[in-house]
């Protein structure tokens, strides 16, 4: 079974017990592309925490938040190193340090945590705001903007961009990838091809961060010391392809959906405009309505698991926009509540836990605090709807927003 094949199973395997089986397409579900994380609360009302899904070549998927953290934290039995023919479809590439499982998983991971963590990233804060306020300034007066290109798009990949020390000047071209590398509907074949370009591309950045260090991540990364040497080419190549797909990726998705529900709450659009102190904990809230990734596991022997019969080679996803819907975890959790005090799972949690995350919480305070003081009560554009993607991440395609008179 693989998560990354588009094909539908004909036929359920020997170990999936029928009650176990609800047809779920990552990809192409309707429900979902109508309300992504509406389809998300339905899954843990209408499926099981742990269910057998037919489509994207036959997989378990997981939404039960108590099931995905014993997954995520049991990486003997779950393993995160080729799952679903990833390395395959990656071009044989290992993607540093998510594709490797603990203990050497903690050797890759060190130098990240020091170069992402909350100190290191607080610098940036005068960038992000002036970069935030240079885009709003290209949108206030019009009185309304698509945010996703306008603004989603920009502000973090541009950060992203300098931050690694890649060209700024193609933004498109990399966002295009990134998102090709990430979809569900493609085949192996030209996942892998895309892989390539990227590769290609950053090959191009290492060999020269090689013969003249800069002041960016790529430089600092080929001087990190794992257990006594420094990352080969390959190495660096497993870190700057994953660092690519998630500075590309994922903040864009958090911020668009984030907007989308203060356009549709003008209330709470006016509590935090009067009281920023608390778009803090507004932020960690929605981050857990809006999660945007599902993560790939492999089983690696088989065994019986929260009273499911799993075999060696299973796939797994772990729908973490889902789990974060889990009422057994989250009371009333389609509520934005603030003040909420469980953790939301859309950083993900165990050994794999977001390495970005600093970095994405920075971003978005920053940019919400700017946004909110500047541009008027905003509301979706009445006569364009917003448009939605699936598949390894839930995303918008485009945002309408409108404000003034």
């Amino acid at each position: 079974m693989s998560a990354f094949s588009g094909q539908r199973l004909d036929k359920i395997p020997a170990h999936v017990p029928p009650e176990l089986v609800y047809e779920y397409d990552i990809a192409r579900d309707a429900r979902m592309l109508e309300d992504p994380h509406a389809r998300m609360h339905s899954l843990i009302r209408e499926a099981p925490p742990i269910f057998f899904s037919p489509c994207n070549g036959g997989q378990w998927l997981v939404t039960g938040k108590k099931a995905v953290v014993d997954i995520t934290t049991n990486p003997a039995l779950f393993s995160n190193s080729n799952p679903g023919g990833q390395k395959e479809a990656t071009a044989g590439l290992s993607l540093l340090p998510i594709s490797v499982d603990p203990p050497q998983h903690s050797m890759y991971r060190a130098p990240l945590n020091q170069m992402l963590s909350a100190k290191s990233v607080a610098g940036l804060e005068t960038a992000i705001r002036a970069m935030t306020n240079e885009l709003i300034d290209k949108v206030l007066a019009a009185g309304r903007c698509d945010f996703l290109p306008d603004i989603a798009e920009p502000l973090p990949v541009t950060l992203f961009l300098k931050l690694a020390g890649m060209p700024t000047n193609r933004l498109a071209e990399f966002r295009e990838l990134a998102l090709q590398a990430a979809s569900a509907t493609v085949d192996p074949e030209t996942r892998a091809g895309t892989f390539k370009r990227i590769a290609g591309i950053l090959a191009e950045t290492i060999q020269a961060r090689q013969e003249k260090r800069e002041d960016d991540l790529v430089s600092r990364l080929l001087d990190a010391n794992l257990d006594g040497r420094n990352p080969t080419f390959q190495e660096m190549m497993g870190y700057s392809i994953l660092l690519f797909l998630g500075g590309l990726d994922t903040v864009v998705n958090a911020l668009c959906f984030g907007v989308r529900h203060l356009a549709r709450d003008q209330e709470l659009q006016a509590k935090l405009r009067a009281d920023p102190s608390l778009l803090p904990g507004a932020i960690e809230e929605l981050l857990r309505l809006y999660g945007v990734a599902s993560l790939p596991r492999r089983v690696t022997r088989d065994e019986v698991f929260h009273g499911v019969q799993f075999k060696q080679g299973d796939a797994l996803l772990l729908l973490l926009p889902a789990a974060n819907y889990d009422d057994a975890a989250f009371p009333n959790p389609e509520q934005f509540t603030l003040g909420r005090t469980e953790q939301h799972m859309t950083f993900n949690t165990g050994p794999h836990r977001c390495v970005g995350l600093n970095l994405a919480r920075l971003e978005m305070k920053v940019f919400y605090q700017e946004w909110l003081k500047r541009v008027p009560p905003f509301r979706l554009d009445p006569e364009k709807k917003p448009r939605f993607a699936g598949g390894f991440t839930l995303a918008l395609t485009s945002l309408p927003l409108v404000w003034g008179e």
